[in-house]
């Protein structure tokens, strides 16, 4: 069963701010592979990031968190691996 996906205002920013492409195609993988298997896809980060996980598409991560209980996927934020944590 897929879980419900649900953006944060500062990764819907982040996204808008990539080219068309590599929006629809991010978005694509969120809503195709990650909705359906966020916690055998993303990895768990480790750090001030405990608790949340990543998600890798070529050289953009995509942050997210996972409501189990209620069975969201939260998007956080979306960026290219050099600037996305920090």
């Amino acid at each position: 069963m897929a879980y419900k996906v649900e953006w944060h205002t500062d990764a819907i920013k982040d996204i808008l701010d990539l080219d068309k492409s590599m929006q629809k195609k991010i978005a694509a993988k969120i809503k195709d592979y990650l909705a359906k298997e966020p916690l055998t896809l993303g990895k768990p980060l480790q750090g001030i990031f405990k608790g949340l996980y990543r998600y890798r598409y070529g050289d953009y991560r995509v942050i997210y968190s996972i409501d189990r209980s209620n069975e969201h996927v939260i998007i956080l934020r979306i960026g290219h691996r050099k600037n996305i944590y920090k």
